[in-house]
């Protein structure tokens, strides 16, 4: 119903739609998708109507990772993956 909807991505910098919004973490909505959505849909109430109680857990009540580490895990796995190719 909403998944052709288009907001700009905080994360990606971009246009992306609702669709994608919904399986950004594998087949778990983006944490941010409450956030990013609420002023355009009843997101929360959608979210809370197709998801388990497991699934939401995940998706919306984890802590948010710091940045820097996260950042610095992506770098190191990007010079792993170079490594590996040459």
């Amino acid at each position: 119903m909403y998944d052709d909807l288009e907001i700009r991505c905080p994360k990606l910098g971009h246009q992306v739609r609702f669709a994608y919004c919904k399986r950004e973490a594998g087949d778990l909505p983006c944490s941010r998708a409450i956030a990013c959505w609420q002023n355009f849909i009843p997101v929360e109430r959608y979210f809370k109507r197709v998801l388990t109680e497991e699934q939401w857990k995940q998706s919306f009540e984890q802590p948010s990772r710091p940045k820097i580490p996260t950042i610095i895990e992506l770098i190191e796995a990007a010079k792993k993956r170079n490594r590996s190719r040459g």
